[in-house]
């Protein structure tokens, strides 16, 4: 079975971010895919490139940039604490 190519997609002018991992779709807030990445909280503003299956994420207003594989990014995201309404 084939599966798709990781995607991210940035919205509410940064506060949010959407991704699609090993089919399967996760969505953040800015702060929670900070702590994800083991970042402090911090200003609003993200690029993200990915190339095959790597993520690069760059916060430009504090300067910070992090690097991680696809699957390295699925086990942190499996890790954070679900909230239920």
């Amino acid at each position: 079975m084939a599966t798709s190519a990781p995607s991210a997609l940035i919205t509410d002018q940064g506060k949010r971010v959407l991704f699609r991992l090993g089919g399967r779709f996760y969505e953040l807030s800015h702060s929670t895919l900070r702590q994800a990445l083991g970042l402090p909280d911090g200003p609003p503003g993200l690029g993200i490139t990915i190339d095959r299956n790597r993520f690069q994420f760059e916060f430009g207003e504090d300067e910070q940039t992090v690097e991680l594989t696809a699957a390295q990014l699925q086990r942190r995201l499996a890790k954070l604490p679900t909230s239920k309404s």
